[in-house]
């Protein structure tokens, strides 16, 4: 049975969205965790993919995340909803639930049956065998996929995994009640590749240097070299996750490979190395909106590293705000969000420690969405 709010975006209610936010607006007893856990069933199956891959899932695990971890005011929280509302109403879904069931017939390896049968487009029988190794072997059902999505870095921008990877590590391997219907949805995802009927991990390993590594993948501008960043990001969570086991390799060769003809942007560099902060950074929300300009990226980059080196946590608020308020339908790219969610949790999870490279993924997002809004 569909929750309200999932009935309301398969209907595409908009009268009923719009009173729904009215309510919200009144009640604070909302919880935003809830209400995105709400839209996943629909999230994860989105049909009429508008950039042929799962964004919207994507963009609400990452702001679920911000939210359980208290990092969005009420205010922000608020903002993010209407957002993620009105992309829904604009996108179509389909109205598919898997669920665990009781198997007559247990191979004594899932994985090896799943990988097999996916090998040839035979989703309905992976998922089968897909399931018996989510209850016996859940982490490296997780990994395998992942490492399966990853072969297809090159091609797909890095949507393979980055689609998916924040659905494994927020509602699969968390066993949500939608775990077996976003599996299904991966695998329905995955189906569209050539696959091999077995996944040799150990051919995509390689050893990286996080910091140099990512100051190439935030080089340049535009949507494929935000990607690199992104992709970079997605790996080194993955190999930070609860479900990641030190024998798996993450696919960091993959990675290399990809930008292995891509230098290092010279005057993102310059600038980032020889960054000096503002004369003055905002100390409210209202006056950093107000210093934000779209036609200034140069000082509008500077203002907000100076703002996420004073206060990481409040500039994660004022950031997911702001592009919240300034939302423009026809001008939104699911990316914005993306994008500045890498730039900034490459830093508060510590990944990288490298404040040059830190400050260049936050220049390269920043950047990205104030062009993207012209």
């Amino acid at each position: 049975m569909n929750s309200y709010l999932e009935d309301l975006l398969l209907h595409r209610d908009e009268d009923s969205a719009e009173k729904f936010l009215e309510r919200a607006a009144a009640d604070t007893s909302w919880n935003l965790v809830s209400l995105i856990d709400e839209m996943v069933p629909g999230l994860v199956f989105e049909s009429n993919l508008t950039y042929g891959s799962f964004h919207q899932v994507k963009m609400a695990l990452f702001l679920r995340r911000l939210s359980r971890q208290g990092y969005l005011s009420r205010v922000t929280e608020l903002e993010v909803l209407k957002l993620l509302l009105e992309e829904a109403l604009n996108r179509n879904w389909l109205n598919i639930r898997a669920g665990n069931f009781v198997r007559r017939d247990r191979v004594a390896e899932p994985l090896d049956k799943m990988q097999s049968e996916l090998s040839q487009g035979n989703i309905h029988n992976a998922m089968y065998y897909a399931l018996q190794a989510y209850e016996s072997e859940p982490e490296k059902l997780s990994e395998t996929l992942l490492g399966l999505g990853s072969l297809h870095i090159t091609d797909t921008l890095g949507h393979s995994l980055s689609c998916f990877q924040p659905v494994m590590k927020e509602v699969i391997n968390s066993r949500s009640p939608e775990a077996e219907t976003a599996l299904l949805s991966y695998l329905s995802y995955l189906g569209r590749y050539d696959l091999p009927e077995r996944l040799e991990p150990g051919k995509y390993q390689a050893e990286i240097e996080a910091a140099e590594e990512l100051k190439k993948a935030a080089s340049g501008e535009g949507i494929i070299n935000l990607h690199h960043m992104i992709t970079l990001y997605i790996l080194l969570d993955w190999e930070e996750a609860d479900f990641h086991q030190d024998d798996f390799p993450v696919s960091y060769g993959i990675l290399q490979d990809w930008l292995s003809d891509k230098d290092i942007a010279e005057a993102r560099l310059s600038r980032c190395r020889n960054w000096q902060a503002p004369d003055s950074i905002p100390d409210n929300y209202q006056e950093f909106y107000r210093r934000f300009s779209y036609s200034d990226p140069d000082n509008s980059a500077r203002l907000v590293i100076s703002v996420v080196e004073r206060d990481l946590p409040e500039a994660l608020d004022w950031l997911f705000r702001l592009y919240a308020q300034d939302y423009n339908l026809p001008k939104w790219n699911p990316h914005f969000y993306t994008g500045l969610y890498a730039a900034l949790m490459l830093q508060e999870d510590n990944l990288v420690d490298d404040p040059v490279g830190l400050k260049m993924a936050l220049d390269q997002a920043v950047r990205y969405y104030i062009a993207g809004m012209q």
